[in-house]
């Protein structure tokens, strides 16, 4: 079993065993968007005892946790391109088919259970905001950011890869929007829908929350210092001091 050192970030942590994922999903502990903050800082910030997130880290590596499958493929032996390939398959594709469906079962539930609950429309709207915000970043990655990231690893120095920095700051501004989701509708609470519809409709949003702590931890933690240390070999454009962005997805 790994020594977990609280000065550790929360990106090394995940890194060093995604299933780490699962605790902290638990507790809301932001290993991506805020994956730079260290664990004895993250947990400070929301108030929980270190020794006892300590333990429970530790119990999940002794298989006394209740623990599901993660993906063993090491992302940081993989090629740039194939890990770009595989987050526009995985989690690009999926949340394409998800961000209508998920529009659609909030719209049902506006409908019929909306005049009793107006927090469920607050919700819709904070729902509708991301889901743009987040089609036109998947565009922006597909067609400008991963193309610079794939040039760069064939050895074309002639990229701006400053582009970097700016898809962590929207990364930023999505974890925020997460947070703001979830208090919206109650945490995802199965046990307070109001119908099939509702739980269906909250069970989505928990399942949306966590693909995208993954896809932006792929991307902060892994993909971005790749293609930093990358470009500082081969002197393309300047990158910033870069890392996760700090936020509370």
């Amino acid at each position: 079993m790994s020594q977990i050192e609280t000065t550790s970030s929360l990106a090394e942590l995940v890194t060093e065993r995604p299933e780490r994922t699962q605790v902290f999903e638990r507790l809301h502990l932001d290993y991506c968007c805020g994956g730079s903050q260290s664990l004895a800082d993250a947990c400070a910030a929301r108030g929980l005892d270190v020794g006892t997130v300590e333990r429970l880290l530790a119990a999940l590596e002794r298989g006394e946790q209740p623990s599901h499958a993660v993906e063993e493929r090491d992302w940081h032996r993989a090629s740039i391109g194939e890990l770009c390939d595989h987050i526009v398959s995985v989690h690009h594709e999926g949340l394409r088919g998800e961000l209508p469906r998920i529009a659609e079962l909030l719209a049902t539930v506006v409908r019929v259970h909306g005049k009793g609950w107006p927090e469920l429309e607050l919700t819709e709207r904070a729902f509708a905001i991301l889901r743009a915000e987040l089609e036109h970043h998947l565009q922006e990655e597909e067609q400008a950011l991963f193309p610079v990231c794939r040039a760069l690893e064939r050895g074309d120095t002639a990229v701006d890869v400053t582009l970097i920095e700016a898809h962590e700051a929207e990364h930023l501004a999505v974890g925020k929007g997460l947070v703001a989701l979830r208090e919206l509708a109650g945490g995802y609470d199965a046990s307070q829908a109001l119908c099939s519809t509702h739980r269906s409709l909250l069970e989505a949003l928990r399942h949306f929350e966590a693909d995208l702590h993954q896809h932006v931890h792929e991307e902060n933690n892994v993909l971005f210092p790749r293609v930093r240390k990358l470009a500082a070999g081969a002197g393309s454009a300047p990158l910033g001091t870069g890392g996760g962005a700090d936020g509370q997805a």
